[in-house]
């Protein structure tokens, strides 16, 4: 699975919730879990990713935020 490990940490250290990030895209909170989770193999779609960095996550790097690591490998994968 490919998990938004940075996205969550940021998560957690501005106290945003799936269910406002969910708000500001027009879906539940449940399909944003999903995809920073790695429940879906898509991530992000581009412009959901300048929307959430820009609103939510402004003092975060674009890149930093949407690299997602494949935790059966670790290996990391930028969607930048």
């Amino acid at each position: 699975m490919l998990v938004y490990h940075n996205f969550l940490n940021a998560m957690k250290s501005e106290r945003v919730t799936f269910a406002q990030i969910g708000a500001l895209l027009g879906c539940r909170y449940q399909t944003v879990s999903d995809i920073v989770n790695g429940e879906t193999k898509s991530g992000f779609l581009y412009d959901d990713a300048i929307l959430i960095q820009r609103v939510l996550f402004p003092k975060y790097n674009h890149e930093y935020l949407f690299s997602r690591i494949n935790t059966e490998t670790s290996e990391l994968k930028s969607d930048t």
